[in-house]
């Protein structure tokens, strides 16, 4: 299994994407950057997606990838929670600001086809075995834990201020967990208001799972605010060296092999 980091921050510029992932070139683990991060023939070999949550910077990309591949026959199938795929529907796929793409255009099949999926009940995704883990944030979401046919394994908490022992507790036992680290500690509360986490929150989590005796996989730190990166880094990699665990910020075009 190979996870390409498509996007590690939660906005855009000419310098940063938003947090999005791709495995193996197929399976897409939001859309914030899937079409901007994908040349042409990158993005026709995506086939499904996951979504997190409604949120801008993790659905964006939806309506543009859809366009760009309209004349492939193919359906691209997205599995969200019911509100997540309603709201996209209502307000991005609405027939007003891009085409409803869940309805045959062009060709007879729909571009989009959408799975609704809930917590807890895992599910088929092509070659993958996929389970949904429930995490506290803004908007209902989900993180995921992914698992290869082949064996590989790779978790994703979504944004969150919590709930990390859920994904390291888990039986499919994920090789890496990409975990939300947007704010610094300077902006505690802004991180608590609008349910994200910090470098000191995140302290907090993984000294609970210490505690617990639960095994730390790789963890790779996402969605960071760009304006603050420097500070975040400096946080995070001092947190690893504190607790002697492999947690490393990411970045753009970061691939693992798992």
């Amino acid at each position: 299994m190979e996870i390409r980091v498509l996007g590690a921050h939660n906005l855009e510029s000419r310098e940063t994407r938003h947090t999005c992932f791709l495995i193996d070139g197929v399976l897409g683990l939001d859309a914030g950057s899937l079409a901007s991060a994908l040349n042409a023939t990158e993005q026709a070999q995506v086939l499904a997606i996951l979504l997190t949550h409604r949120h801008f910077d993790h659905s964006r990309d939806i309506p543009t990838l859809g366009l760009a591949l309209l004349d492939d026959p193919r359906s691209i199938v997205v599995y969200a929670l019911p509100e997540t795929l309603a709201t996209i529907h209502a307000h991005l796929l609405n027939g007003e600001i891009y085409p409803d793409l869940t309805q045959p255009l062009t060709l007879a099949t729909p571009k989009y086809r959408f799975i609704p999926v809930q917590p807890e009940v895992e599910f088929r995704v092509l070659n993958y075995q996929v389970k949904p883990i429930p995490v506290p944030h803004a908007a209902p979401t989900l993180g995921y834990i992914v698992k290869s046919d082949a064996g590989g394994c790779v978790a994703y908490t979504g944004d969150t201020s919590g709930n990390l022992l859920s994904f390291l507790r888990d039986e499919l036992v994920p090789q890496v967990l990409f975990v939300e680290v947007t704010f610094p500690d300077s902006l505690a509360e802004r991180a608590r208001r609008t349910g994200h986490l910090t470098p000191s929150m995140l302290r907090e989590q993984l000294l609970a799972a210490l505690a617990a005796n639960l095994r730390l996989p790789k963890m790779v730190a996402v969605h960071m605010r760009p304006k603050n990166r420097g500070e975040l880094v400096e946080a995070i990699v001092a947190l690893a060296d504190e607790l002697g665990v492999d947690l490393t910020p990411g970045c753009e075009e970061m691939r693992l092999v798992v």
